[in-house]
This record gives C-alpha cells, sequence and structure tokens, in this order.
C-alpha cells in the first residue's frame, strides 16, 4: 500500500509539474521608483515582458495595483501564474513607510485574486516578507544590488570582465566598476558596494541652476513626479536635464515613454530661457549644450575617482549603459575616459527591475537564468526590401558647440536585425531609453541583441 501510494503521489507531482510547464512559469519584479516605476516580468524561456509607468508609490498604492493589473493583462498572464513577486524600493521616503506602502501593496493585491506573496530587496541580494524586512527597514532602501546583478549577467554574457557600469535614471545616477574578481558571486558583488560603487543625486528630472561662477549645473533637488520637467506640460516651470535633452533633439517629443507622456518642446526652451540663457546671455541651444556637457564631465570625474584605487586602466572597459537617461550620455562619458566599447542591453532601461530576478535566481538554485533574454513581441525583421527598416527619419540634433544642427537619422531599436551596423551620427529609439550615437562612432546588434558601440 505504502509503494502504491508513492507511486500515486509521484504521478500526481509529475503532472503538476506537466501542467505548470504547459501554463508558463513566470516571476514578476517591481522597481519603485522616485519618478517612474518599473515592470519586468520573466518566464523560463528567458522571455521578457517590461514596462515602465509614470505612476509611482508617492500617488497611491492602488492606482499601482490597477497598473500592475492593467500589465498581466497586456502580457496574457494570469495572477495565479505568477510564482514570485519582488520588489525594490528606489524611492525617497523614511524605511518605516515604505514598509507601511509594501504591506498595503501586498494587501491590496492578495485582496485582488494574487495569490503570490510580496518579497523585498536587500541591498545584500537577500528577498526577504514584509513582516522579517520590518525589523530592519532600512536594509530595503535604494537596493544597488539590482545594477550590479544586471551589470554583471551582461558582462558575462559579452565576455566582458572588466566593466564600468553606468545608470541615470529620473532622479539618481549610479556607477560601479567591475572586474574579474568582483564578478564571481553575488557576495563579492555586495562586498564591492562598499568602494567600487557610486550613487549621486543626477537623473533626467533633476533641476538645472547657476552655480557660484555662473555655470549651469544640476541641483540636488528634482522634479517631483507630479509637474514633473518643464516639457510634461503638468505645470513645472524650471529646466531639467530632460529639458536640455529635449531642445538638444536628443528625444522624440512623440514616443518619450511609449508616447504616454508628449513632450513639448516650446516649454522646455521656455523654462531654459528664463533660467538659463537669459541669465547668461547665450541661447537656448547653447544653454542646454553647456547642461549635457556638464553633465558628462561630472559623471567622468566621478568615474575617474572610482578607478583611483584600481591599476587596471580604463581602455580595458566596456561601459554598461543603463537607465533612461543613461544612454543618452554614455558614449560621451566612454569618449572622456578613453573607453572605446559601449554596450547598451536588453532591458537597459528598467535594469534594476531586471537585476532583482537575478537575485532571486540566486536565491533560488532550482531556477536557472537563461544564457540570453528576449523581450516578448519586440520585432525583429527577417525580411525586409528597399532601405534599412529600422531607419525611421531624420530630425535636427545639435551634437557640436558650434551648435549646428544636423539631419541625424533616427533608428528604431527593435527594427534593427542580429549583426546589422550602422554608424553615428544616430540616434537609436527604443520604449524605455534612447541610445544618442556621435560621429566616429559604430554600432552593431549582437546575436543577444545588445547593442554594442564602438568608438573611434
Amino acid at each position: 500500500m505504502a509503494d502504491y501510494r508513492n507511486a500515486y503521489y509521484f504521478e500526481v507531482k509529475q503532472l503538476l509539474n506537466f501542467q505548470r510547464t504547459i501554463m508558463g512559469r513566470y516571476r514578476f519584479s517591481i522597481d519603485l521608483g522616485e519618478t517612474f516605476t518599473d515592470f519586468v516580468i520573466m518566464d523560463d524561456a528567458g522571455k521578457l515582458s517590461i514596462k515602465k509607468i509614470p505612476t509611482t508609490i508617492h500617488d497611491s498604492t492602488q492606482s499601482l495595483v490597477e497598473e500592475i493589473g492593467y500589465f498581466v493583462t497586456e502580457c496574457k498572464i494570469e495572477p495565479s501564474e505568477v510564482e514570485a513577486l519582488v520588489v525594490g524600493m528606489s524611492v525617497q521616503m523614511p524605511p518605516a513607510m515604505a514598509i507601511t506602502c509594501a504591506r498595503d501593496l501586498e494587501n491590496k493585491l492578495l485582496a485582488d485574486s494574487w495569490s503570490t506573496p510580496l518579497r523585498l530587496v536587500t541591498n545584500h541580494g537577500q528577498l526577504l516578507p514584509i513582516d522579517e524586512a520590518a525589523e530592519n527597514p532600512e536594509s530595503i532602501m535604494y537596493p544597488r544590488i539590482g545594477g550590479l546583478m544586471t551589470g554583471r549577467y551582461f558582462g558575462n554574457q559579452i565576455g566582458q570582465k572588466n566593466l564600468v557600469v553606468l545608470r541615470i535614471g529620473g532622479s539618481s545616477a549610479f556607477v560601479s566598476l567591475q572586474t574579474e574578481l568582483s564578478s564571481t558571486s553575488m557576495h563579492s558583488l555586495d562586498a564591492s558596494l562598499e568602494n567600487q560603487v557610486r550613487s549621486f543625486s543626477v537623473g533626467g528630472n533633476s533641476y538645472i541652476g547657476l552655480n557660484e561662477n555662473n555655470e549651469p549645473v544640476l541641483l540636488a533637488e528634482h522634479a517631483t513626479p507630479g509637474p514633473g520637467p518643464a516639457c510634461f506640460d503638468r505645470g513645472g516651470i524650471y529646466p531639467t536635464l530632460t529639458d536640455a535633452d529635449l531642445v538638444l533633439g536628443y528625444l522624440n517629443k512623440d514616443y518619450f515613454l511609449y508616447g504616454a507622456i508628449p513632450l513639448k518642446v516650446d516649454l522646455a526652451k521656455k523654462a531654459i530661457l528664463e533660467h538659463l540663457a537669459t541669465p547668461l546671455k547665450i541661447s537656448v541651444e547653447e544653454a542646454a549644450m553647456r547642461v549635457s556637457n556638464g553633465v558628462e564631465a561630472t559623471i567622468a570625474a566621478q568615474i575617474r575617482e572610482l578607478t583611483g584605487a584600481h591599476t587596471a586602466e580604463l581602455e580595458s572597459y566596456s561601459l554598461l549603459a543603463f537607465g533612461g537617461a543613461g544612454p543618452v550620455h554614455a558614449c560621451e562619458i566612454a569618449r572622456q575616459l578613453g573607453i572605446s566599447q559601449v554596450v547598451v542591453p536588453v532591458g537597459a532601461g528598467v535594469s534594476s527591475a531586471l537585476g532583482y530576478l537575478l537575485v532571486l535566481a540566486e536565491n533560488n538554485p532550482e531556477w536557472e537564468i537563461p544564457a540570453a533574454m528576449q523581450r516578448a513581441g519586440y520585432y525583429n525583421p527577417t525580411n525586409r526590401t528597399g532601405d534599412f527598416h529600422a531607419l525611421k527619419g531624420y530630425r535636427s540634433v545639435y551634437y557640436e558647440k558650434d551648435l549646428t544642427p544636423c539631419g541625424c537619422p533616427i533608428y528604431d531599436r527593435a527594427g534593427i536585425r542580429a549583426e546589422d551596423t550602422l554608424s553615428g551620427p544616430a540616434i537609436i529609439e527604443g520604449p524605455e531609453t534612447t541610445v544618442v550615437m556621435h560621429e566616429k562612432s559604430y554600432a552593431r546588434m549582437d546575436s543577444f541583441r545588445n547593442l554594442r558601440i564602438l568608438l573611434r
């Protein structure tokens, strides 16, 4: 009888595993940011579903629950098919309030037919239930381990162990150095937080002001999610980095965040004119160019400071660019540092949320991350006729300090086929981020759909 029962339970277990395989198993990660919220769902085959939304935890947990519901519906996934839900708190609020918000979010999801409990990511790569995280709420705030894990994954994928990992988001920037020694395990990456990582208040929503030398600089303050940058047309009147990037032609006014937020060039120019150009007695375009150059010089200086204690020359490194604004400025930052390769991986605009899934895999030996990730529904043409399929058109873009605009080709990243190549100047647009290539640069889409840019 015992043998019969064991055989029966074995068959039931096998059937359940088979049904789970047929249905698909999904892991869901959420990065609750200060200005945007990022969603990433991954299945066992490495297929990614990605979305970046302007709704944040500052709005309401009910709004987030609704957005989560819309997202899984778009992905044609039932909540019961999600076997893990991990959340990172990359948001500026008191830790105790973050716990309260996380608990409220979990309760609302459970009331909305979700059965998977929420787990919070810590800076040291742990995944904690809310009650356990509440014992040390500081540990869940700003979990940089997500960005480090993403850097390690894509560094291994491209065969490069010496990396500068750069992420510029809405309200903050993150820089880390990873070497062959630090890339061997999550523990070694965690240890690198002490002396190989920098975070600072530079982002797309950072306000621009004038310092004591009358030079445009990014301020520690940033536009709140409500009004946002001036170009959002939500009541913001002060210029931000996003406004400067829009004036220079780097951003598509009709395609920001999937077109969810139409950008107003005239409002960006008005804010820059009033607060920067008029006091400096220069043109709006020159003021925007000074802002862009200043940001790039500032971040390059931060990276040089990080390398001060290391013997490897930066020429041996590759720069991985993440975040909404990171790929916009990465090529020029790399050029100033003497780095010859910039890589913009799959899902570059949601790197922290993607990294939390890698943390999840590190904590669960039964789940192995696939060697390649592919975006669900992301068009990759196999048959083309005529001109280069990915070319969307041309736009006036300011690259040079002489402020002469060029008719720059604009490419759709989804339309670039593996092993396609193109040369700069060029702008490559994706749903969550934009890549700005300068002259004497060459890009190739590799077989993993990472965009590799060589600087000459």
